[in-house]
């Protein structure tokens, strides 16, 4: 089967057209897709993806179930992608407060083999970023995406696992320097070159980690000391001797029979794929989208979407995008693009208020107008409180109680599903610190729900980190800070809600 996979690639199998096709939304039990394909192609994808979620399952045993399922959104080229990155690229994926989701080329005219490479990515960092409580190194979380991105079915209906990357060769060789600067980065590296660089070494660096039986536990143990708040130069020799990874490496790089392994699935039903077509307001709503999630041109994205507002001035889908970019800007003109926790006084006990801070007043007339189309569009309900909860913030206007618990009212519907609702549980307890009177119990337990079934948002796990301290709760809250003190983004924060713990 080895032979006749490689066989496959060499002889590069013909690209064969798609039929013709709208885009289609479907769903299913762990997941929601956007593509343009037609239904028939869809629903095999949508029932690969679910077969790989039980393949994931069985490989790497969640910790936690994930609260939110993740949007996919599937384009055929990389062009809309790679104008939302810093360069060229096939996709991404991120866990945002408001969404998970994921952007990535998927092309029916690949072959089989390959086409599935985003897909699996995808899906794998969703599933160690979601599962665990323990956040992962920036090339744990590159690596072991990409150890299962090359997974293809046999004939026989199995997984194969541990194929190399045969488009995405390494350059170079290993090196025991190279896995020590590998397993020391903390922030992904932002050019096109450094980035294929890191992301073929973690790539190579994990291979041995998940498929060699010698190496069987140092990948957990080198987590579990990461997370423990451990340096990473200190957690990295739980790996072993780099100069024997090293080598390990090279060998496996130049064997003609690499370690390969063949999984079967239990039998299972179908899964259960609901399909529809696609609106016009939603097809034009992936891009802007994601200039708003991942912080990049957020001004080209909210003109694009106040276009949109134009050409579709009855969607409150499109009214409650337009009104998130909007407020986006309003928080990163108060607060800077490096905002923690959405840019309240809840993360660190202090407010940074610019001279000439952007308006709110687009983003309050959009949100309403998204409310007037849809009363309870999710959305809309919680960025609209959370746009009033920053005005009392702002007006320090904290013995308006009747505003806060009007705050309150807004998010308690949705707060009371934590799980898929988490940003509106974190600021429904938000609003108690804000107003600076005593969180609730409930509230605390809200809080605590939307962290656990979303443990990938480093700001829920901050927000509950803190909360605990306050409730006295040190022991669990002191795990959950160290865990934050390889993350630049909250090294300091966590610093100092420890020294105050």
């Amino acid at each position: 089967m080895v032979k006749r996979f490689f066989l496959s690639i060499l002889m590069a199998c013909a690209a064969y057209p798609a039929a013709a096709a709208d885009w289609l939304r479907a769903e299913s039990e762990h997941y929601v897709v956007h593509a343009e394909l037609n239904e028939s192609n869809m629903r095999e994808l949508v029932q690969l993806m679910e077969d790989f979620d039980r393949l994931l399952k069985g490989q790497l045993p969640l910790e936690t179930q994930p609260g939110r399922k993740l949007h996919m959104f599937l384009d055929d080229n990389d062009s809309r992608i790679s104008a939302l990155s810093d360069f060229r690229n096939i996709g991404f994926m991120g866990s945002w407060s408001e969404i998970p989701a994921t952007f990535f080329v998927y092309d029916l005219g690949e072959d089989a083999v390959f086409r599935n490479y985003g897909v699996f990515y995808s899906l794998t960092q969703y599933h160690i970023t979601n599962g665990y409580f323990r956040p992962n190194p920036v090339w744990v979380k590159t690596g072991i995406p990409l150890f299962y991105a090359t997974a293809y079915v046999s004939e026989d209906g199995d997984f194969i696992l541990g194929a190399p990357d045969i488009k995405r060769p390494m350059n170079g060789s290993m090196s025991a320097s190279k896995l020590s600067m590998l397993l020391t980065t903390q922030i992904a590296p932002r050019t096109k070159t450094s980035w294929r660089k890191f992301y073929t070494l973690s790539r190579e660096a994990m291979n041995p980690l998940l498929i060699e039986p010698e190496y069987s536990g140092l990948l957990e143990n080198y987590l579990n000391a990461y997370a423990a708040g451990s340096s990473m130069e200190d957690a990295s020799a739980e790996i072993g001797d780099l100069k024997v990874l090293a080598k390990q490496i090279q060998t496996r790089r130049s064997s003609r029979r690499p370690t390969f392994r063949r999984v079967t699935l239990p039998e299972a039903a179908p899964a259960d794929i609901a399909i529809r077509p696609m609106t016009k307001d939603e097809i034009e709503l992936i891009e802007p989208r994601f200039y708003r999630l991942r912080r990049i041109n957020s001004e080209k994205g909210a003109r694009r979407l106040k276009d949109l507002t134009q050409e579709y001035p009855e969607s409150a889908l499109v009214w409650a995008e337009y009104a998130a970019a909007e407020f986006a800007r309003v928080q990163s003109s108060q607060f800077g693009d490096k905002r923690v926790f959405r840019g309240f006084g809840f993360s660190n006990g202090e407010l940074i208020v610019t001279a000439n801070p952007y308006s709110d007043a687009e983003a309050w007339r959009a949100v309403n107008r998204a409310l007037e189309l849809k009363p309870d569009l999710a959305q809309a309900l919680t960025l609209k409180s959370e746009i009033y909860l920053s005005r009392l913030v702002r007006a320090k206007d904290l013995g308006d109680a009747a505003a806060f618990e009007e705050v309150r009212g807004m998010l308690k519907p949705l707060a009371n599903d934590p799980a898929r609702n988490p940003l509106a549980a974190a600021l429904y307890f938000q609003s108690y610190i804000e107003q600076e009177i005593e969180p609730t119990d409930k509230a605390l337990d809200l809080l605590g729900r939307a962290f656990v079934a979303n443990p990938a948002v480093d700001s829920f796990r901050y927000a509950y980190a803190v909360a605990l301290s306050r409730n006295g709760q040190k022991d669990v809250a002191e795990r959950l800070l160290s865990s934050m003190l390889n993350n630049p983004d909250y090294r300091v924060a966590a610093q100092k809600a420890l020294e105050a713990n």
